[in-house]
């Protein structure tokens, strides 16, 4: 099973199934699960592909979020999915989906080879989408093709030969739009573009969500700091675990790539943190900036701020 095959589930649908444990509270037949979530009238007639439930159930495990008691044939939530407090919190789910998606143990030796088991093909087309710069033009199928093409394709000399291609055919990349901004590391375009599946690498929901989540407000951070932190807990980003592992050079110890950099600057605007700099200060972090993107930003603190949009 890998995520971003035509036989694994879509976000929503693993959403659809934990809601619906959450919502019990409880353990529930597995028969009866799937009556509750595949009715009459949303069951395909095509027996050539999976049913919705069955990918959802098996994306689910591969991510040991769900268990099926082998025995009596019963499902229940699993590992951190048993904390969910309400049914409708789908903003912890996307932490806990986000952290299940990036976990190490699913990702070892992430740039050996393109073995897609798990989440692996996921890591590696997230870690190559974060390299580019959320002000340049939206990346779309054909746009990633290109960039990615064995002849002349920019960002070949970027990842390990090993674990190329990243898209074997035109299916998945629509799979990868719903899980990149399902999990908060890429967003639609705001303008609408022509393309198929047109994606910018914003990863201001993903930052924002572990930004809030590792750090108290009033609390204040040393920037440096804070980046190996956030490469940790993100290691799609570039610098990060996931990112060196598939061949992508680190932007530095002291440097945001640009979708980071664009995440904070974002999250200084809407006063979610605050971007401090003291000119004696021992560690400086430098954001590209695009408003004076000749002169990198430098940042000594950042402050964490009561998100005002709840």
């Amino acid at each position: 099973m890998t995520l971003l095959n035509v036989d694994a589930a879509i976000p929503s649908q693993t959403w659809a199934l934990v809601r619906l444990l959450s919502y019990l509270g409880k353990s529930i037949a597995l028969d009866e699960a799937r009556a509750l979530l595949s009715p009459p009238s949303l069951r395909s007639e095509d027996t050539s592909t999976k049913p919705p439930f069955d990918c959802a159930l098996s994306s689910l495990q591969v991510l040991g979020l769900v268990q099926v008691d082998a025995d009596q044939q019963e499902l229940s939530l699993a590992g951190p999915t048993k904390n969910l407090a309400s049914s409708d919190d789908l903003e912890t789910y996307t932490r806990i989906l986000r952290h299940a998606v990036l976990k190490a143990d699913y990702n070892k030796e992430l740039g050996a080879d393109n073995d897609a088991t798990g989440p692996r093909d996921l890591s590696r087309a997230l870690a190559w989408f974060l390299v580019h710069d959320p002000m340049e033009k939206p990346i779309d199928w054909v746009a990633a093709q290109q960039l990615l093409d064995e002849k002349d394709g920019k960002d070949r000399r970027l990842l390990k030969a090993d674990v190329l291609p990243l898209f074997a055919n035109d299916t998945r990349w629509p799979r990868f739009g719903y899980w990149a901004t399902a999990l908060g590391l890429a967003a639609a375009p705001v303008i609408r573009t022509e393309g198929r599946g047109p994606l910018v690498p914003d990863c201001t929901l993903a930052v924002k969500q572990t930004v809030l989540e590792l750090w108290q407000p009033a609390q204040r951070v040393n920037a440096v700091e804070a980046l190996q932190v956030l490469r940790e807990h993100l290691p799609v980003l570039p610098g990060g675990a996931h990112s060196l592992a598939v061949g992508i050079p680190s932007p530095g110890d002291s440097v945001a790539g640009t979708a980071l950099s664009f995440a904070l600057l974002r999250g200084h605007d809407e006063k979610w943190l605050r971007l401090e700099h003291d000119d004696d200060a021992r560690k400086i972090l430098l954001l590209h900036d695009p408003e004076r993107p000749a002169s990198p930003r430098p940042v000594s603190d950042i402050t964490i701020l009561e998100p005002t949009d709840g």
